[in-house]
């Protein structure tokens, strides 16, 4: 029966939700229409629907339609073969079966419960028979019976799918031309467990090209008993029915959707439901999934600001457009404030919806605290229209003061000392959520109800604007593209994005402040991807991965940290760069230790004539490089030109040794231990040379995620200050080395004040086990740089992310310092200076080589003290530049 120019112009016919109508609550319509997809020819497959798998399908004709091919669609779920060292214990094969799994796009605003029908018609197109060169006959989706087209029931969230389908039920055509049950929950165990009944398959129609179909399901019985699931296919004048007894109304209850498998090419031309006794869901839709500023991109050009925005869409548009005032209600409306900066709207191989919009500050951000909006082909889509509706659970998180109408505008906190930065690591989106129970906070969930959350605990971040941050520093493991799988399409690869930091919490904290992204190896969809070997893995087929996958990942994750509109997806990326705020007295500084370093192999004399010598090319080598040399280069003379006060550095994860590897080795930080390889530290000479080089100077802080611990450590010899923060959603923090405390050596025997440790299993340096009833150990690093004052402050706490700053610090303390305590101690003194008032001041030798930079005060005074590695009676020369002049003296320490 066609219908489809039934309601082709209600709400649902465009695609969009369904809204319950109070003054018809009474009345129950006999059938509805869902989508009959009359729009647009799109990538998008509609607002009303959701899925894990949104690369699945498309809109074409007037038709949802299943894509079969996409870029990057054939990955490998596996790591690099570290892992089969460490996991399997033998030789990585590169041959492995590309088959996917089963994709469902779930309908946003129908959770059923009771009796209800839901029915597709659509069109068969053709089927993939013919098996290419270089693939192999016997992978899954050249086999009879892998084909699906189907209806899906049950579902517990909107995620549900691509091998997740725990609660799931799918009923469909096969095309091995059969009607059947092709996905159901285990039943549960026991003899009392009440045990679906009756046929998992009968015989059904072959379907032709052309061949229009419908099928239905059918969920019928009384309501506080078992159900009974009746699935009908029909081709033409030929009807088949599928009968499930004895059903337990749990299986039935949930979400529904539409199910593809293999490589049968159909449409769906629409989607209908009988939905008994049910209402639609009162469900919000942000078509921005967020518009956040980079600040590392802030520069001044000319007289003027500006910055780089990151604008990510959920749907199809043309033209992004952001305007910024001083205001968060300007003055006649946000309408009436000038166009700051616009761009197009992209689709291609490794954007999805993105506009990269360079924006004109109106001033200058130290200034004033600034606020802006999104605008998509005219329409002002800055609020999250999901906050306040079912879209938002109790794994949502509180934000401040954020209305429950989500109408909030972006921010950009003014710039100015005292500088305050969050550190936000390991992000994971999936399994259990702490909430508040009658015995105190408790992670329910997991099993059965597995889901994407935005945040793992109920209160996150609810004090986080008591905190006054201006800076997010994401840092390494923002999203992890591959934890719940490794998307097989572009589209995929930004629903896993849009899961992990554009939910309605991590979207207020992007767009109500600056950030920074540097992101990690599982960001870039493969654990431990680092080295020269991630090169090679985009580049050379047979390596046991798609190279494709790998390309388009790397090409996803640089525009998204940087902004760039074209990434070249071979290259290694430069993403090294410094962040100098506009009063130039603080720098942020984001650095690489993975792409750019060498191998971690040790093996390769052994291999190959060495065998019997121990060890003869271990991590200690000298020559191991950990940046790489035009990064290290660039570091060194950022550390040694950079006149700001303090310098903080993100992406070092792990100078010092005092995380063990793999638990399960004999050794606490083994020569071949993948888990210990992928700290920077594993690296010795690299790390040492860095440690040295960051401490030629005061002021200098190292800060990092990773390793899902919190910790704040200060080398005794050198003096550098490192810390570590996060989980803020995963945990497994890694172990500490044997002989841990306060007072310890790392593995490498560098000697270490340990200030603070925020761990799995540890409340404190001294490793004292948490207390009962306490919160689970999800945090984020609170940093605070002062370079305003004589000797600049620099203050680490570690924070659980329920705390509010007036609560007592996580991890046993804190670190409150000023900059003359960092750094190697001077071994010379310097003179009293006099130069040009709030000016850059440079250090160095007589014949120019540089030795540090630093501010001169607002009286002109310079106050350096001394100056490590300098011995007494070397002549220096000091310049001085505040931007318009500059002055030149000599000077001798002593």
């Amino acid at each position: 029966m066609q219908r489809r120019s039934f309601l082709k112009t209600s709400a649902a016919g465009l695609g969009t939700l369904a809204v319950a109508n109070p003054a018809l609550q009474g009345e129950q319509p006999a059938e509805r229409l869902l989508d009959d997809f009359a729009r647009a020819d799109s990538l998008h497959h509609g607002s009303a629907w959701e899925s894990l798998n949104p690369g699945y399908w498309k809109i074409e004709n007037g038709t949802l339609r299943r894509r079969l091919k996409n870029y990057g669609d054939r990955a490998r779920r596996t790591g690099f073969p570290y892992h089969y060292e460490t996991h399997q214990g033998k030789k990585m094969s590169g041959d492995y079966d590309p088959s996917l799994p089963q994709g469902i796009l779930w309908r946003r605003d129908w959770k059923l419960t009771g009796n209800y029908t839901v029915s597709l018609q659509g069109t068969f197109h053709s089927k993939t028979s013919e098996v290419p060169d270089g693939d192999q006959a016997e992978w899954k989706m050249y086999q009879q019976g892998h084909g699906v087209a189907g209806i899906a029931i049950g579902g517990k969230n909107l995620f549900e799918g691509y091998g997740k389908e725990r609660n799931t039920t799918v009923l469909g055509w096969r095309d091995n031309d059969t009607l059947s049950v092709v996905t159901e929950p285990k039943p549960k165990r026991g003899k009392a467990a009440q045990k679906p009944k009756g046929q998992r398959e009968v015989h059904a129609p072959t379907l032709a090209p052309g061949d229009s179909f419908s099928l239905s399901v059918d969920v019928s019985g009384e309501v506080n008993g078992p159900a009974t699931i009746t699935a009908t296919f029909t081709r033409s004048d030929k009807t088949v029915t599928l009968t499930r007894k004895n059903v337990p109304r749990r299986r039935t209850e949930g979400f529904i959707g539409v199910a593809g498998r293999g490589l049968i090419d159909f449409d769906i031309t629409q989607v209908d439901l009988i939905p008994g006794e049910n209402q639609p869901l009162n469900i919000g839709i942000s078509d921005c999934c967020a518009c956040y500023p980079l600040g590392d991109t802030l520069q001044k050009v000319g007289d003027q600001w500006q910055v780089k925005f990151v604008s990510v869409f959920a749907s199809d548009g043309k033209l992004a457009e952001l305007r910024i005032a001083d205001s968060e209600s300007p003055e006649g409306g946000w309408g009436q404030v000038p166009v700051a900066g616009s761009a197009e709207i992209v689709n291609n191989d490794f954007r999805r919806n993105t506009a990269i919009v360079t924006a004109t500050l109106p001033m200058s951000p130290a200034d004033a605290t600034l606020y802006y909006t999104v605008w998509k082909d005219g329409k002002d889509v800055t609020s999250d229209a999901r906050i306040g509706t079912d879209a938002c659970g109790p794994g949502t998180g509180f934000v401040g003061d954020v209305p429950s109408s989500g109408t909030y505008v972006g921010c950009l906190p003014q710039l100015r000392a005292p500088y305050k930065l969050c550190g936000l690591s390991c992000h994971a989106i999936t399994s259990g959520l702490q909430q508040r129970t009658d015995t105190g906070l408790k992670i329910l969930g997991g099993g059965d109800d597995w889901q994407v959350r935005d945040q793992p605990t109920v209160e996150a971040y609810k004090h986080l604007e008591d905190y006054q941050f201006q800076i997010m520093v994401w840092e390494d493991d923002v999203w992890y593209m591959e934890l719940v799988l490794y998307p097989p399409s572009t589209d995929d690869a930004y629903k896993v994005v849009a899961n992990s930091i554009f939910g309605p919490t991590s979207r207020w904290q992007m767009m109500r402040h600056w950030n920074v992204i540097n992101p990690g190896d599982h960001d870039y969809g493969m654990d431990d991807v680092k080295g020269p070997e991630q090169i090679l893995i985009r580049k050379q087929d047979g390596l046991g991965q798609d190279p494709n996958y790998m390309r388009r990942n790397f090409q996803i994750v640089h525009h998204l940290v940087t902004g760039a509109e074209e990434v070249d997806p071979l290259a290694n990326p430069k993403k090294w760069r410094a962040w100098k705020m506009p009063n130039r007295d603080f720098t942020l500084g984001i650095v690489d230790a993975r792409l750019w370093r060498s191998s971690q192999d040790t093996s390769i004399w052994k291999d190959w004539g060495w065998d019997h010598v121990e060890n003869p090319y271990d991590r200690s080598d000298p020559t191991r490089a950990l940046l790489g040399e035009e990064q290290f280069a660039w570091l060194q003379q950022m550390i040694r030109t950079d006149a700001a006060r303090v310098i903080c550095l993100t992406g070092l994860n792990g100078l010092h040794t005092i995380w063990t590897g793999n638990q399960k080795s004999k050794t606490a930080f083994a020569q071949r231990d993948r888990v210990a390889a992928d700290y920077a530290g594993w690296v010795k000479a690299g790390a040492d040379r860095v440690i040295e080089l960051l401490a030629e100077r005061d002021g200098v802080v190292t800060v990092y995620g990773d390793v899902h611990n919190g910790s704040i450590i200060k080398n005794k010899e050198h003096r550098l200050i490192e810390s570590s923060f996060g989980p803020i959603g995963r945990s497994g923090g890694r172990a500490v080395i044997p002989g841990f405390g306060p007072s310890m050596k790392d593995f490498d025997g560098r000697e270490l004040n340990v200030h603070a440790l925020y761990h799995k299993s540890y409340a404190s340096p001294e490793l004292a086990p948490h207390e009962k009833g306490e919160p689970f150990y999800w945090n984020f690093l609170e940093m605070e740089f002062d370079p305003s004052k004589p000797d600049p402050g620099i203050g680490l706490c570690i924070r659980n992310m329920i705390d509010a700053p007036s609560e007592a610090p996580r991890g046993g303390g804190a670190l409150n310092e000023v900059a003359s305590n960092s750094g190697r101690l001077p071994t010379s003194t310097l003179p009293p200076i006099k130069t040009l008032p709030n000016a850059d001041v440079r250090f160095v030798h007589t014949d120019g080589r540089p030795i540090r930079g630093t501010r001169s005060l607002a009286d002109g005074t310079v106050p350096l003290k001394g100056l490590p590695d300098i011995q007494p009676g070397t002549q220096l020369i000091v310049t001085a530049f505040d931007g318009d002049h500059s002055a030149s003296q000599t000077i001798t320490a002593s």
